[in-house]
């Protein structure tokens, strides 16, 4: 029984530090290659290799407490084992580099905030920008709407058109059969059913869709509120976006930082505390 545990402890301890080098350079390999992209290294390139970097963040932690567990599995099997020198150690290394990956988490913080709202201000600059020519374009058309509206032809028309759709679906809706036919028909489009539901219920709906409809300067004034209350939308949701991304991302990376921060600085008190005793041993 004794052999088997001398048999078992070796090879336990050297698959805890084997499981926790694979985690740790796994992790190493993924960030240099992160670091080098093909395209441009701008603002939208920096989101995402944190992004990137802190999604992959907890992969280090699990490796150094796999290797932490297997120098305390080897230790505690064998007490007099001999230490090497510290920076000889890849146990000093590993509690190093958790340190300097701490440190790195807690930079980029404030790195991805500024990125975030950088990117956000050009988004709703762009949103801005395509709804102001719209706008400008709608505004426009109600101009001339306006100016054609001046000419009598054009409003005899106008009317002329009014009267005949007014005719032409009152019948439909008089015609419960022809009604019926138009509701169930694939040819018939569905915002002409909703519309045709809408007028069979409220008659009143029927005329204020002709107002509405021969009154061009009415109906681009609609538009055109309609089209700010989409900018508003879009504006709305791109800071919405960019404020979840930043509490998002400074909540993870905070709490991955004050992992590392905590095994290194925490793990290499305790490996100088104990080289020292060692070099120093207390009298008994």
């Amino acid at each position: 029984m004794k052999a088997i545990n001398n048999f078992q402890s070796p090879f336990i301890t050297q698959t805890l530090k084997l499981v926790g080098i694979v985690l740790i350079l796994s992790f190493l390999l993924d960030f240099v290659i992160l670091a080098f992209p093909a395209g441009e290294r701008d603002a939208l390139w920096q989101i995402g290799f944190i992004t990137a970097t802190v999604d992959r963040g907890i992969t280090p932690v699990i490796g150094l407490a796999f290797l932490m567990v297997g120098y305390w599995f080897e230790r505690s099997n064998n007490d007099t084992l001999t230490q090497p020198p510290s920076w000889l150690s890849l146990k000093f290394w590993a509690l190093l580099l958790s340190s300097l990956l701490g440190l790195l988490f807690l930079v980029m913080i404030p790195l991805h905030i500024n990125n975030v709202n950088t990117e956000s201000a050009r988004a709703v600059e762009r949103i801005n920008e395509n709804s102001s020519q719209e706008e400008a374009k709608l505004q426009n058309e109600i101009s001339q709407a306006q100016a054609q509206l001046g000419d009598p032809n054009v409003r005899t028309k106008l009317e002329s058109d009014k009267n005949k759709f007014k005719t032409q679906v009152t019948a439909l809706l008089q015609n419960e059969q022809q009604f019926n036919q138009a509701i169930n028909s694939d040819r018939t489009p569905e915002n002409e059913k909703k519309l045709l539901r809408q007028f069979k219920a409220n008659p009143n709906a029927l005329e204020d869709f002709l107002v509405q409809q021969s009154d061009p300067v009415a109906l681009g004034s609609k538009r055109l509120a309609q089209l700010q209350t989409q900018k508003q939308k879009l504006v709305n949701q791109a800071k919405q976006e960019a404020l979840q991304s930043s509490i998002r991302m400074t909540v993870r990376s905070l709490l991955i930082s004050t992992a590392y921060i905590f095994i290194g600085w925490m793990g290499l008190r305790s490996l100088l505390s104990t080289k020292k005793s060692r070099q120093n041993p207390s009298e008994t």
